[in-house]
């Protein structure tokens, strides 16, 4: 009798509880296992292997009481750009790692710490996944928390952080999908501790243009200074042009002249 009205409380507990709308952006190098990873979330199978990413893949997910938009991103060098345009709409981060390429670490340091760097990103809680823990040379928790200096960098980014060993292999989905499902309601929760000022913040910085990274130009700058720059070069022949006629036609009056 007991445990029925403490399972009654708490079902009207959650009643209660607003529907709280999340979006998660979820990044990592290409071959990291991010599509893979959000299918064990979603609880769909697994199937072929999935390509690369292209563009922004949205994905919904009801957990508890969060409405989650998974925003699934490509993570080669071409696609990496596009990553700033969604940093603003996120509440939370998930980077994941493929931990068993060990030739690719340093990259997987210099990206994560060049995210954690942004203004619209520090501050927001990020939950690392190493994946492929399946394969035998896959580096533990443990060690990839001291290659990236992942302490250093999110106490300088001021952000929550968790690191989850997972899989996104079809004959271990089930342990995946518990490792990966637990790694997001971690993340949901510390989401949850801040969430009005995450709000905020996500308003604030949807209607805030993006500013050009440092050292970096936009394409649209790029396209004008090029269109300036050919503009000037063609004056510049066009000047030169009418002062060698000019001189040309001083030269054949000069003979002229001599001539009579």
């Amino acid at each position: 009798m007991f445990n029925l009205m403490s399972n009654c409380c708490t079902w009207f507990s959650k009643i209660k509880e607003p529907i709280r709308k999340v979006h998660i952006l979820v990044v990592g190098l290409d071959k990291a296992g991010k599509t893979s990873s959000i299918r064990g979330m979603l609880r769909v199978p697994l199937g072929a292997e999935a390509g690369p990413t292209h563009g922004c893949v949205r994905s919904e997910l009801r957990l508890e009481n969060y409405q989650v938009t998974l925003l699934d991103v490509g993570g080669s060098t071409e696609s990496r750009g596009a990553w700033q345009e969604l940093y603003g709409e996120a509440h939370g981060i998930i980077f994941v790692v493929d931990s068993s390429d060990r030739q690719r670490v340093k990259e997987v340091k210099e990206v994560l710490a060049d995210l954690l760097k942004q203004p619209r990103v520090a501050g927001k809680p990020i939950l690392v996944l190493a994946n492929k823990q399946d394969k035998m040379n896959a580096l533990l928790g443990s060690e990839l928390i001291e290659i990236l200096l992942l302490e250093k960098l999110v106490n300088q980014s001021r952000s929550l952080c968790h690191i989850e060993p997972c899989s996104a292999l079809m004959d271990l989905r089930r342990w995946s999908d518990r490792k990966t499902q637990r790694g997001l309601r971690w993340l949901l929760r510390a989401v949850c501790l801040d969430y009005p000022e995450l709000c905020t913040r996500v308003v604030q910085d949807s209607k805030r243009p993006l500013e050009p990274r440092r050292g970096e130009k936009t394409w649209k700058t790029e396209k004008v200074r090029r269109k300036i720059k050919g503009e000037r070069k063609f004056s510049f022949l066009w000047f030169r042009l009418h002062v060698h006629c000019y001189l040309m036609f001083c030269f054949v009056c000069l003979i002229m002249r001599s001539e009579k």
